[in-house]
């Protein structure tokens, strides 16, 4: 089954891979739980659930859920060996990343203490990855509190946005201790008004590359994402390791 969508209960449910019936079923009640507890809050709810069980896959039974509440969106992803065991985990941390809108935001610790079920990118060969997504985004003006609280709610590694502060493309990203570090494009130094959240700088120069010298560059390093200045249109671009092992790349417009 590979790109079928059912809208069950207005829940939008879309399967790719070989993701059956039987894991929609899993999945829909853990989510449909979550929004009845939001009692009305929700405007749209989205999952996408997708199977891969070849070789290096360390999470067959991975699972998307992105909500709007109260006009901010929330997701929640994660993956597992089996449906039934991301069904339940799936639950949970829809719950978790929807009462972050609800409770002061604090800063997470990085890595999360007992998050089970976060995929870990494909292993696969260097010479078979290709930049397989090309999203175009249009960055918002904020703070790098701001940005990290909607990387949060997103459940992303990295978030790219213009640092309201000086009006450079940036980004905030997840890495240890404090669980948040932020580059960007021109003075690598922190910014005027200091932010709330325990925040780290690169101190190194973003890099100015071509696409194909970010691909060689992030195959080399393994990291996983690459913020650079793109040689063309001189924007901040951020390139990244996707869950089945290819890249995707996020530009800003």
């Amino acid at each position: 089954m590979s790109g079928q969508v059912a809208s069950v209960g207005e829940i939008a449910i879309t399967t790719t891979g070989q993701a059956a019936e039987d894991a929609r079923e899993l999945v829909r009640p853990q989510v449909a739980a979550v929004l009845r507890d939001l009692r009305g809050r929700w405007s749209a709810a989205r999952v996408r659930l997708t199977a891969d069980t070849s070789s290096g896959v360390s999470w067959p039974a991975l699972a998307q859920v992105d909500l709007v509440v109260d006009g901010r969106s929330v997701r929640a992803q994660l993956g597992t060996a089996r449906w039934e065991e991301t069904s339940g985990l799936l639950g949970v941390r829809l719950g978790e990343q929807v009462a972050r809108l609800d409770a002061p935001w604090r800063p997470r610790r990085w890595p999360e203490p007992g998050h089970r079920g976060r995929p870990r990118p494909s292993a696969r060969p260097a010479e078979q990855r290709e930049v397989l997504r090309h999203k175009e985004v249009r960055p918002a003006r904020c703070t790098p509190d701001e940005a990290a609280l909607t990387m949060d709610l997103m459940d992303f590694d990295a978030h790219l946005f213009i640092d309201s502060g000086s009006g450079q493309d940036s980004v905030v990203h997840r890495i240890g201790p404090t669980g948040y570090r932020m580059a960007r494009l021109g003075s690598p130094a922190p910014p005027v008004t200091p932010p709330r959240l325990p925040l780290t700088f690169t101190p190194h120069p973003v890099p100015a590359l071509s696409g194909d010298q970010a691909v060689h560059r992030l195959t080399d390093t393994e990291y996983p994402f690459l913020f650079y200045r793109d040689v063309i249109t001189g924007r901040g671009h951020v390139l990244y390791h996707r869950y089945d092992g290819h890249y995707g790349l996020i530009t800003p417009v």
